[in-house]
Protein backbone atom coordinates (compact mmCIF):
# COMPACT_ATOMS: atom_id res chain seq x y z
CA UNK A 1 0.00 0.00 0.00
CA UNK A 2 1.60 3.47 -1.13
CA UNK A 3 1.76 6.46 1.39
CA UNK A 4 -1.47 7.90 -1.41
CA UNK A 5 -3.55 4.68 -0.53
CA UNK A 6 -3.18 5.25 3.00
CA UNK A 7 -4.25 8.79 2.96
CA UNK A 8 -7.47 7.86 0.54
CA UNK A 9 -8.62 5.43 2.99
CA UNK A 10 -8.33 7.53 5.93
CA UNK A 11 -10.08 10.19 4.17
CA UNK A 12 -13.02 8.01 2.93
CA UNK A 13 -13.16 6.46 6.36
CA UNK A 14 -13.19 9.50 7.93
CA UNK A 15 -15.80 11.24 5.32
CA UNK A 16 -17.99 8.05 5.87
CA UNK A 17 -18.13 8.19 9.28
CA UNK A 18 -19.07 12.02 9.77
CA UNK A 19 -21.48 12.06 6.96
CA UNK A 20 -22.83 8.55 8.01
CA UNK A 21 -23.47 9.01 11.39
CA UNK A 22 -24.67 12.67 10.68
CA UNK A 23 -27.54 11.39 8.25
CA UNK A 24 -28.32 8.88 10.43
CA UNK A 25 -29.32 11.11 13.56
CA UNK A 26 -31.08 13.43 10.17
CA UNK A 27 -33.02 10.49 9.68
CA UNK A 28 -34.06 9.83 13.52
CA UNK A 29 -34.68 12.95 14.09
CA UNK A 30 -36.98 12.90 10.75
CA UNK A 31 -38.89 9.92 12.13
CA UNK A 32 -39.42 11.50 15.85
CA UNK A 33 -40.51 14.82 14.01
CA UNK A 34 -43.09 12.82 12.01
CA UNK A 35 -44.33 10.64 15.06
CA UNK A 36 -44.32 13.78 17.47
CA UNK A 37 -41.88 11.75 19.54
CA UNK A 38 -40.61 14.57 21.48
CA UNK A 39 -38.51 12.59 23.78
CA UNK A 40 -36.92 10.94 20.31
CA UNK A 41 -36.05 14.57 19.62
CA UNK A 42 -34.50 15.23 22.56
CA UNK A 43 -32.33 12.00 22.43
CA UNK A 44 -31.81 13.27 18.87
CA UNK A 45 -30.83 16.85 20.82
CA UNK A 46 -28.47 14.70 23.56
CA UNK A 47 -26.87 12.77 20.86
CA UNK A 48 -25.64 15.29 18.67
CA UNK A 49 -24.50 17.02 20.98
CA UNK A 50 -22.07 14.33 22.61
CA UNK A 51 -21.10 13.29 19.07
CA UNK A 52 -20.02 16.52 18.06
CA UNK A 53 -16.75 17.00 19.93
CA UNK A 54 -16.39 13.55 19.92
CA UNK A 55 -17.17 12.39 15.83
CA UNK A 56 -18.30 15.26 13.78
CA UNK A 57 -15.69 17.86 14.75
CA UNK A 58 -12.41 15.05 14.87
CA UNK A 59 -13.91 13.15 11.34
CA UNK A 60 -14.68 16.33 9.61
CA UNK A 61 -10.76 17.57 10.69
CA UNK A 62 -9.25 14.34 9.26
CA UNK A 63 -11.47 15.01 5.93
CA UNK A 64 -9.25 17.74 6.02
CA UNK A 65 -5.87 17.22 6.69
CA UNK A 66 -5.95 13.83 4.43
CA UNK A 67 -7.66 15.52 1.60
CA UNK A 68 -4.54 18.39 1.66
CA UNK A 69 -1.93 15.61 2.03
CA UNK A 70 -3.85 13.29 -0.70
CA UNK A 71 -3.29 16.74 -2.51
CA UNK A 72 -0.05 17.46 -1.74
CA UNK A 73 1.06 13.79 -2.30
CA UNK A 74 -0.91 13.47 -5.55
CA UNK A 75 0.72 16.74 -7.16
CA UNK A 76 -3.09 17.78 -7.52
CA UNK A 77 -3.09 21.94 -7.79
CA UNK A 78 -5.43 23.99 -5.38
CA UNK A 79 -6.36 25.80 -8.86
CA UNK A 80 -8.58 22.55 -9.75
CA UNK A 81 -12.30 23.83 -9.50
CA UNK A 82 -13.40 20.38 -8.03
CA UNK A 83 -10.88 20.95 -5.53
CA UNK A 84 -12.37 24.52 -4.66
CA UNK A 85 -15.77 23.46 -4.89
CA UNK A 86 -15.31 20.72 -2.16
CA UNK A 87 -13.47 23.04 0.00
CA UNK A 88 -16.00 25.65 -0.12
CA UNK A 89 -18.14 23.03 0.92
CA UNK A 90 -16.17 21.79 3.32
CA UNK A 91 -15.25 25.15 4.90
CA UNK A 92 -19.38 25.62 4.59
CA UNK A 93 -20.34 22.90 6.24
CA UNK A 94 -17.49 22.98 9.67
CA UNK A 95 -18.30 26.97 9.84
CA UNK A 96 -22.58 26.31 9.95
CA UNK A 97 -21.62 23.17 12.41
CA UNK A 98 -19.45 25.02 14.96
CA UNK A 99 -21.25 28.91 14.60
CA UNK A 100 -24.14 27.98 13.89
CA UNK A 101 -25.89 24.14 14.87
CA UNK A 102 -23.66 23.73 18.24
CA UNK A 103 -24.49 26.56 19.42
CA UNK A 104 -28.11 26.63 18.86
CA UNK A 105 -28.24 22.88 20.15
CA UNK A 106 -26.54 24.41 22.74
CA UNK A 107 -29.26 26.45 23.74
CA UNK A 108 -32.06 24.39 23.00
CA UNK A 109 -30.70 22.09 25.78
CA UNK A 110 -30.21 25.15 28.03
CA UNK A 111 -33.69 25.67 27.70
CA UNK A 112 -34.75 22.10 28.08
CA UNK A 113 -32.77 22.28 31.45
CA UNK A 114 -34.25 25.54 32.34
CA UNK A 115 -37.69 24.42 31.98
CA UNK A 116 -37.73 20.90 33.10
CA UNK A 117 -38.17 19.42 29.83
CA UNK A 118 -39.36 20.18 26.34
CA UNK A 119 -41.96 23.26 26.25
CA UNK A 120 -43.90 24.29 23.02
CA UNK A 121 -41.12 26.74 22.33
CA UNK A 122 -37.68 24.62 22.75
CA UNK A 123 -39.79 21.69 20.85
CA UNK A 124 -40.29 24.32 17.97
CA UNK A 125 -36.43 25.32 18.15
CA UNK A 126 -35.40 21.58 17.99
CA UNK A 127 -37.45 21.36 14.66
CA UNK A 128 -36.66 24.39 13.08
CA UNK A 129 -32.41 22.96 14.17
CA UNK A 130 -33.69 19.37 12.74
CA UNK A 131 -34.77 21.40 9.73
CA UNK A 132 -31.90 23.37 9.00
CA UNK A 133 -29.58 20.89 9.41
CA UNK A 134 -30.95 19.18 5.77
CA UNK A 135 -29.09 22.16 4.37
CA UNK A 136 -26.03 20.89 5.50
CA UNK A 137 -26.65 17.41 3.97
CA UNK A 138 -27.76 19.22 0.80
CA UNK A 139 -24.40 20.89 0.60
CA UNK A 140 -22.34 17.50 2.06
CA UNK A 141 -23.62 15.07 -0.85
CA UNK A 142 -22.65 17.85 -2.86
CA UNK A 143 -19.56 17.56 -1.93
CA UNK A 144 -19.41 13.96 -2.15
CA UNK A 145 -20.76 14.13 -5.88
CA UNK A 146 -18.19 16.86 -6.56
CA UNK A 147 -15.46 14.47 -4.92
CA UNK A 148 -16.41 11.46 -7.02
CA UNK A 149 -17.45 13.40 -10.55
CA UNK A 150 -14.51 15.84 -10.29
CA UNK A 151 -16.31 18.95 -12.60
CA UNK A 152 -14.63 21.20 -14.64
CA UNK A 153 -15.57 24.48 -15.93
CA UNK A 154 -16.46 22.52 -19.12
CA UNK A 155 -18.96 20.61 -17.40
CA UNK A 156 -21.43 23.13 -17.09
CA UNK A 157 -24.67 20.96 -17.68
CA UNK A 158 -23.41 19.32 -14.53
CA UNK A 159 -22.48 22.23 -12.62
CA UNK A 160 -26.08 23.98 -12.86
CA UNK A 161 -27.39 20.84 -11.71
CA UNK A 162 -25.56 20.79 -8.67
CA UNK A 163 -26.40 24.63 -8.44
CA UNK A 164 -30.17 23.37 -9.02
CA UNK A 165 -29.80 20.51 -5.99
CA UNK A 166 -28.50 22.97 -4.14
CA UNK A 167 -31.27 25.86 -4.68
CA UNK A 168 -34.19 23.09 -4.45
CA UNK A 169 -32.28 21.66 -1.13
CA UNK A 170 -32.10 24.98 0.47
CA UNK A 171 -35.82 25.92 -0.78
CA UNK A 172 -36.97 23.11 0.79
CA UNK A 173 -35.32 22.96 4.16
CA UNK A 174 -35.82 26.94 4.48
CA UNK A 175 -39.53 26.41 3.98
CA UNK A 176 -39.52 23.49 6.69
CA UNK A 177 -37.32 25.39 9.36
CA UNK A 178 -40.24 28.12 8.56
CA UNK A 179 -42.99 26.43 9.13
CA UNK A 180 -41.42 24.32 12.61
CA UNK A 181 -40.56 27.76 13.72
CA UNK A 182 -44.31 29.17 13.79
CA UNK A 183 -45.70 27.13 17.15
CA UNK A 184 -42.49 29.06 18.75
CA UNK A 185 -43.26 32.71 17.66
CA UNK A 186 -47.04 31.91 18.36
CA UNK A 187 -46.04 30.40 21.62
CA UNK A 188 -43.98 33.84 22.53
CA UNK A 189 -46.12 36.07 20.49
Amino acid sequence: MSFYELLLFVHIIAAVSWVGSGFLLLVLGLKADRTNDEAGIQRILEDNAWLATRLFIPASLTVFVAGVLLMIEGSLGFDQLWIVLGLVGYFATFVTGIAVFKPRGDRIAEMIARDGGMTPVSLAEARQLLALARIDYVVLFLVIADMVLKPTADDVGLLIGMAAVFVVGLGFAISAAQAAGRPAREATA
